[in-house]
């Protein structure tokens, strides 16, 4: 996967080289956009961003029904993304099945962490912690990076495994489904996003947030193919009565 952290990185070499127009700035960063692939107007999805990367293939995201979503790579990778309030009280829990994989990847290394499916959480850095460059991609319609939790489909780890992340320094995946899980079978998850964020940062998570999708077969190649759906938030005292609320419904 091409690293967010290597588009800082151009953007500093590029500028230190020359005072580059916003314009060639723009050039030179992942491009956000409504996503195109998720028509449905009445879709969960439909109002969420893409987000591709330089010089990469891009997944496709397909609507299906009212909060279905096909994810589909053959030697790409993207990201649907939606900013949306945190939920303190609430956990996020969705269905998933890979219906293609590919051959499990070392999720830790940088180059070879390919992945059916993931779901990220990003969280953007405080005011006083952004850079120049996160404030140059704000202007674009970026999202603003800081800490990252990756929710995983993939990789030759167990269920459970927690790893660094490759691409965020201030980062942690957590292994959902790894080298055991079948294809064409749904799996039900939930998680706590605000218990994981202290648990890896120490500290309560803040008010805003990123959630993103994706798929990842850009590095090894291959093709994946998945679906998500029933993405929902959960009341904690709640869960046995299936209690929710679209992500999508949050302001």
């Amino acid at each position: 996967m091409g690293s967010l952290f290597r588009l800082d990185h151009a953007c500093r070499r590029a500028i230190g080289a020359t005072l580059l127009s916003l314009g060639i700035v723009a050039s030179i960063l992942p491009s956000p956009a409504q996503a195109a692939g998720v028509q449905a107007k009445e879709n969960l999805f439909a109002d969420w961003s893409l987000l591709t990367l330089p010089d990469k293939a891009p997944a496709s995201f397909t609507a299906l029904g009212e909060d279905g979503l096909r994810i589909e790579a053959d030697g790409a990778v993207a990201f649907l993304y939606k900013e949306i309030a945190a939920e303190q009280n609430k956990r996020l829990a969705w269905r998933w099945r890979v219906d293609k994989a590919i051959a499990p990847a070392p999720l830790e290394r940088v180059g070879q962490d390919d992945r059916p499916l993931a779901i990220h959480v990003w969280f953007p850095p405080p005011a006083e912690e952004r850079s120049f460059f996160d404030r140059l991609g704000s202007l674009f319609g970026y999202p603003s990076i800081g800490r990252v939790l990756t929710y995983v489909w993939g990789g030759t780890q167990a269920r459970g495994t927690v790893l660094a992340h490759p691409h965020f320094e201030h980062g942690q995946m957590i292994v959902l489904r790894g080298p055991e899980a079948r294809t064409e079978t749904w799996y039900e998850e939930t998680v706590d996003i605000a218990a994981d964020y202290r648990r890896a940062f120490g500290e309560a998570a803040p008010e805003r947030l990123y959630i993103a999708i994706s798929a990842d077969t850009d590095d090894l190649g291959g093709s994946s193919s998945g679906i998500l759906d029933r993405f929902r938030w959960i009341m904690r005292a709640a869960e046995n009565t299936a209690e929710a609320v679209q992500v999508a419904s949050r302001p």
